[in-house]
């Protein structure tokens, strides 16, 4: 499974593809890529190798624009709100947006892709406020908590290695980027992620705690202990961040450890998946300045913000 990636006519990633680049042309978006205006700032850590990407997306606020999203037709102005499910943890009485039925009601124009990965069914849509171009979320069919178990894992491998490695596949824990943490899903995203140059045996010099794992040497097992050790040592107060990408052809788990009551970091605010692995999303009118005065410096400070506590006791045990 994991001596080469094959790509063949009914690839998966294939499929996403052609999905993401009709969601373009429906104005499903809230952006075209191909015509979207964004600023990039790259500042290159020659300790790690790691070059961290800063980007400048105002027009991501247009998701909590509501009169917006319904003149643009990306929120069903009929929807029957009434009708919509809602979790009742949510201390916002929001419906959940990623439930099959609330998708089909709120959002007309989304295509769902349903896809079964280690077993279980789930379904691929474009995330109109992308990130990264081909930002796809997948979401369990069922709707049950975003709580790490092995299968997490599983699921992430299979659809990295059905999309031929094109994917990136990240999992944002509670308090860990997950905005919507009674739902099971998963970012995904043809981008390659800053974090996948790091240097060997440079983990400790990353900014925030990481693991990395090589697949090929039993590192799905191995990911699994250190995450589940972690996660027992207070299940209430920690959460993780995931990537499974396959720099330079090597398949592998990047882990972040994290500790849900440092969730954010100052200029930035939540810091989630795309964050730790070295991608700045910034569209915020707060975060402006943060893009315009990006360095290597301010990747460092925001993400040993979110250094947990005890991380480095745990590791060394």
């Amino acid at each position: 499974m994991l001596a080469g990636f094959h790509v063949h006519p009914t690839d998966l990633g294939l499929k996403l593809l052609g999905t993401w680049q009709a969601q373009a042309r429906d104005g499903f978006l809230l952006t075209d890529p191909a015509k979207a205006r964004i600023l990039t700032h790259e500042a290159a850590d020659e300790v790690t190798g790691v070059t961290y990407r800063f980007r400048w997306m105002p027009h991501r606020e247009i998701r909590g624009d509501i009169p917006e999203l319904e003149r643009r037709g990306i929120l069903n102005p009929n929807r029957d709100s009434t009708a919509l499910f809602r979790d009742p943890r949510d201390p916002y009485g929001r419906h959940c947006f990623l439930c099959r039925d609330n998708v089909i009601e709120c959002h007309p124009m989304e295509v769902l892709v349903p896809v079964t990965l280690a077993g279980r069914k789930y379904y691929a849509g474009a995330n109109f406020a992308w990130i990264e171009p081909d930002h796809f979320t997948v979401m369990a069919a069922e709707h049950t908590d975003q709580a790490y178990s092995p299968h997490v894992l599983e699921a992430m491998l299979d659809l990295h290695v059905r999309t031929a490695g094109r994917f990136r596949v990240l999992f944002n824990g509670p308090e860990a980027g997950a905005t919507i943490p009674w739902h099971l899903h998963y970012q995904i995203t043809t981008a390659q992620m800053p974090i996948e140059r790091l240097h060997p045996a440079c983990e400790e010099h990353y900014p925030t705690a990481l693991c990395r794992f090589h697949l090929a040497d039993d590192g799905l097992e191995r990911a699994n202990r250190t995450i589940e050790q972690w996660l027992a040592g207070d299940a209430q107060q920690r959460s993780v961040n995931i990537l499974i990408a396959s720099p330079g052809g090597d398949p592998s788990v990047f882990v972040f450890p994290r500790d849900q009551r440092h969730a954010t970091a100052e200029g930035k605010g939540l810091v989630g998946g795309f964050e730790v692995a070295g991608d700045f999303v910034l569209s915020a009118p707060g975060e402006e300045e943060t893009f315009r005065n990006a360095s290597v410096a301010t990747a460092a400070e925001i993400l040993s913000q979110v250094y947990p506590p005890d991380w480095s006791a745990t590791a060394a045990a």
